[in-house]
């Protein structure tokens, strides 16, 4: 037999053997490198920990509702996205703190937060602004004060503003001790959004300040607005 021939059938031995062991090498099987990961008809996908407690689900929960299902590590709730009944309406996000309790949820009705409840600023009075704080000072004074938990990055504070006749003066706020926002003059309409600074959760002290700079009266501010807002 020629030698170029022998050459060829060796040559092929080597590939048939190549690939006969390229064939018994399975692919790994946790992980997928390309693609999805499809579970359909009415399927669902979980993850449990060693002690069986199902920490992520995913899928059909029965009563025709698909959703979804977080817990912690020691099977307490953490967040779902599901009724929990086979009521045909949006599902809402829900939070939860380790024991159960319910911390956060949207409204799926209308939109907007369902809880929790978040305050609000009660009427003020607006009827004579011989009520409101007030100064006489001719440097700036401290006539309101608060102490907010912050939870945005910003704030919005709408503050209305008056001085008695023949008396001119200024109305500024300071958050932690620094100015913000603009001075107004009295009279003007406070109405300022800006950053805070702080981490959530943070204490923030706002503080309205007033003085006047002529006349013989008083210069008078009366916060109407105040809440938190995103970036």
């Amino acid at each position: 037999m020629p030698l170029d021939l022998l050459d060829r059938i060796r040559e092929l031995e080597r590939q048939v053997r190549e690939l006969a062991g390229r064939s018994q090498i399975r692919p790994a099987m946790d992980q997928v490198s390309k693609g999805y990961v499809r579970i359909g008809e009415g399927g669902a996908f979980g993850v449990f920990s060693p002690e069986g407690k199902q920490i992520l689900g995913v899928g059909h929960w029965g009563n025709g509702e698909y959703g979804l299902s977080m817990k912690r590590q020691d099977g307490s709730p953490a967040m779902t996205i599901r009724n929990g009944t086979d009521e045909k309406m949006p599902q809402p996000v829900r939070l939860f703190d380790p024991k159960g309790n319910e911390i956060w949820a949207d409204d799926v009705k209308n939109g907007g937060i369902a809880c929790p409840y978040i305050a609000l600023l009660p009427p003020q009075n607006s009827d004579i602004a011989a009520s409101w704080p007030k100064t006489d000072s001719a440097s700036f004074a401290d006539v309101a004060r608060s102490f907010n938990s912050l939870w945005q990055p910003k704030i919005r504070l709408f503050m209305y503003t008056a001085a008695d006749g023949g008396t001119a003066g200024e109305v500024r706020v300071l958050v932690n001790g620094q100015v913000w926002g603009p001075a107004v003059r009295a009279g003007q309409d406070f109405d300022y959004t800006g950053a805070v600074g702080g981490d959530p959760g943070s204490l923030v002290e706002i503080v309205v300040e007033a003085r006047r700079t002529s006349g013989n009266g008083h210069v008078y501010a009366q916060p109407k607005m105040l809440y938190g807002c995103r970036t």
